[in-house]
């Protein structure tokens, strides 16, 4: 069995060490076959001077590419062109990797060939002391905690996370490429690639489970934990929302070619931003104001020149 660790990069060299010496750490299993992939995407910090010691190393085989085509979802486009392993592993920058985390990649996957991918809890790295407010809002700074073994459906809300992901090849291939206009680039907020990628994986019928102990560690900064960092994630991701509607459609009533839910939030979170005395209640109205909107645009304005490459996936209409 043989492995290659995706990590794409942009201007984050001090995570990308710490999130390098987690991997190295980890423990190995004697059977499989392991790439470390670091994907720089253009930046322009000493990104490739950090790599160089860790392509020296024994133990693991760890390669660098620069990509200069700019966005995460494009690094990720190079990299897979650019490999041929049995199981595509992706984690981000900015986490580290339990010590068991590549022990129990093996052990799933040997365990069972007929799982397709798997996707894990995120942990909190806290950067800075945790305001009261966000308790309701882990999912805008990667704070993912599953506790249950559960296989991914359609009925389960949640969706394998891009930062904490196995896959393999044969099934990921079927569903390439990521789409280049989501996906964080430089320091644009643009989320949705995993989406993406995610139903069009249910759309085929692959099979995947969340596995609790397939466990990383996300470091978040003291910025993020701000509400101005929220009004920039949620308007990213609306924006991200309302695009990958015009691929995969929704179950939902609409209303302006949008889930009609989403409006009536905000038409409701009016009210509350008018009458409401409480700085929370008005926060959450505002963000599902600003959710809507960017829906919206992302529905009907972004990136109309879209080019869908696969025959199993439907297309825009």
């Amino acid at each position: 069995m043989d492995l290659t660790l995706i990590i794409p990069t942009f201007n984050r060299a001090h995570l990308l060490r710490e999130c390098l010496n987690s991997v190295f750490r980890a423990v190995r299993p004697e059977s499989m076959d392991i790439t470390v992939l670091v994907v720089d995407n253009n930046s322009t910090d000493n990104t490739k001077e950090t790599v160089q010691p860790f392509l020296e190393q024994g133990g693991l085989t760890c390669k660098y590419l620069f990509v200069e085509r700019p966005g995460k979802s494009a690094a990720l486009n190079e990299a897979l062109a650019q490999t041929n392993s049995e199981l595509v592993g992706l984690i981000d920058d900015d986490e580290q990797v339990d010590p068991s985390w590549l022990e129990v990649v093996y052990s799933e996957f040997s365990a069972d060939p007929t799982l397709d991918y798997i996707g894990g809890p995120y942990y909190p790295n806290w950067g800075a002391a945790v305001p009261d407010w966000l308790q309701s809002y882990g999912a805008a700074i990667g704070v993912v905690l599953r506790p249950e073994r559960l296989e991914f459906t359609p009925q389960w809300d949640e969706i394998l996370m891009g930062g904490n992901a196995v896959i393999r090849r044969s099934i990921l291939q079927k569903v390439l490429p990521y789409p280049e206009q989501l996906g964080n680039i430089g320091n644009k907020i643009r989320a949705g690639e995993d989406e993406v990628i995610y139903h069009r994986l249910l759309r085929i019928g692959a099979r995947g489970v969340n596995i609790p102990n397939l466990i990383i560690h996300h470091w978040i900064p003291a910025e993020r934990l701000t509400k101005s960092y929220y009004r920039k994630w949620t308007i990213g991701r609306g924006i991200s929302v309302g695009f990958q509607l015009r691929e995969r459609g929704f179950p939902e009533r609409s209303l302006f070619r949008i889930p009609r839910y989403l409006v009536g939030n905000a038409i409701r979170s009016l009210r509350v931003i008018l009458l409401s005395r409480s700085q929370a209640d008005r926060f959450v109205a505002q963000l599902r104001i600003l959710d809507c909107l960017a829906t919206l645009y992302g529905r009907h304005v972004f990136s109309r020149n879209t080019v869908w490459n696969s025959d199993t996936i439907a297309k825009p209409e």
